[in-house]
């Protein structure tokens, strides 16, 4: 029997978009901590990727940890 590829719940979901980080970022908003820039500069390729993966770690990491806590609460410990 073959397995599905589908993954389990929650499998690929990320806690932001690629794309609505990016256009916050070189809008110098700084989304979810990262580094603010000067939108009127821009950045390079290389920043934008470091700041993205550095920030969808930071997060996840953040959500990981919530719902470690969350669960605890329930169960009573």
């Amino acid at each position: 029997m073959v397995e599905s590829l589908r993954p389990t719940r929650g499998g690929f979901l990320r806690p932001f978009g690629c794309g609505w980080f990016i256009r916050q970022y070189l809008a110098g908003a700084g989304p979810e901590g990262s580094t603010k820039i000067d939108p009127a500069v821009g950045a390079p390729q290389v920043d934008i990727c470091f700041e993205y993966k550095e920030t969808l770690a930071r997060v996840t990491a953040r959500e990981r940890a919530e719902k470690i806590i969350s669960d605890k609460v329930l169960k009573g410990a």
